[in-house]
């Protein structure tokens, strides 16, 4: 997929090589890694198609976020309230951060 100048993949399935995968700097999200080979397994259906993973419905042009907690995809659609709504609950996230560290002793250094 690299060689096919894909940014990245979220796979609904395992993913193995994952070493290889980070030494080159491809992107990779799976519900987790396997030891045996993805030939056989796996197979390309084609760019910027309708796909389901776990579930989702995702189009071309989506949003999709990936870190090492999971994968969201925005539809691009949505994409504008998803951002307002999104800053909203980090700013709310962010500003309890002092609340909480002084009323628990145990996180005072």
């Amino acid at each position: 997929m690299s060689a096919r100048n894909f940014s990245g993949a979220v796979i609904d399935g395992g993913v193995r090589d994952v070493a290889y995968l980070q030494k080159i700097g491809f992107p990779v999200f799976a519900l987790g890694i396997v030891p045996s080979t993805s030939v056989g397994h796996y197979r390309f259906a084609g760019a910027n198609i309708p796909v389901t993973c776990d579930g989702v419905a995702v189009s071309a042009g989506d949003i999709i976020a990936a870190d090492a907690d999971g994968v969201v995809a925005v539809p691009r659609a949505s994409a504008g309230e998803v951002l307002k709504m999104a800053q909203e609950m980090d700013f709310k996230e962010h500003s309890m951060y002092a609340t909480s560290r002084n009323s628990n002793p145990s996180w005072r250094q």
